[in-house]
C-alpha cells in the first residue's frame, strides 16, 4: 500500500465549515469596527467644520455664520447674506470631501446628493454674538437662554451612526448622540 499526503474530503469539508463558522462570528465585530471608523471620520469632518467656523468668525463681526441648509428653502432673508455651509466656509479650508459624511453616504447619500453637505446647521445661530455667555434659543412659545458652550453648531442632517448622530458644540467639542437636537 502507498500513503499518499492528500487531505480527503472529509478534512477539506471540516476546514472549510471551520473557516465559515469563524467568518461569521467575526462578522459583527467587523461591521462594529466599520462603523466607528466611519463615525470617527464623521466626528473628525465636524471638528474641522468648527475650526472653519472659529477662523470665519473673527473676520465677520464676531457673529456666528448664516448657514442656509436648503437653498430652495430659504429660511433668512435674501439680502441676510445667508449662503450654504461650502460656499460659507469654503475659504477657511473646508471642502466637498470634509462635508461629506460617511455614514451618509453609506447610506445612499440621500442629504449629500441633495444639498452637497450631509451636516445641518441651527438658522438661528447668525444672529448672535460668538462670544456672548448666553444665547437665546427662539421658539413658538417665546424666548428661552442657553449657555454659550451647549449651542449646537452642526450635527448630521439624520441619525446614521449606530443609531444616532454626531454634533459639533459651540466650544469645538464633538459628541456622538443618540438623539437628535430638536431647536422648535
Amino acid at each position: 500500500m502507498k500513503s499518499t499526503s492528500a487531505f480527503t474530503l472529509v478534512e477539506l469539508l471540516a476546514v472549510m465549515v471551520i473557516i465559515g463558522l469563524v467568518a461569521v462570528m467575526l462578522t459583527p465585530s467587523l461591521q462594529n469596527v466599520r462603523s466607528k471608523a466611519e463615525s470617527t471620520v464623521c466626528l473628525s469632518n465636524l471638528k474641522q467644520i468648527g475650526t472653519a467656523i472659529w477662523l470665519w468668525i473673527p473676520d465677520n463681526g464676531n457673529r456666528y455664520p448664516r448657514i442656509e441648509n436648503d437653498p430652495s428653502q430659504p429660511v433668512y432673508e435674501a439680502d441676510d447674506g445667508a449662503k450654504t455651509l461650502l460656499e460659507t466656509l469654503g475659504p477657511y479650508g473646508l471642502n466637498k470631501n470634509v462635508l461629506a459624511c460617511p455614514g451618509d453616504l453609506k447610506a445612499g447619500g440621500k442629504y449629500f446628493k441633495k444639498y452637497t453637505n450631509s451636516y445641518e446647521c441651527p438658522p438661528w445661530s447668525g444672529d448672535e454674538q460668538a462670544n456672548s455667555g448666553q444665547i437665546p434659543i427662539y421658539t413658538p412659545g417665546g424666548t428661552f437662554q442657553i449657555s454659550a458652550s451647549r449651542v449646537t453648531l452642526a450635527w448630521d442632517y439624520e441619525n446614521v451612526h449606530s443609531g444616532g448622530f454626531n454634533m459639533l458644540k459651540a466650544d469645538n467639542t464633538i459628541q456622538h448622540r443618540d438623539f437628535k437636537p430638536k431647536y422648535k
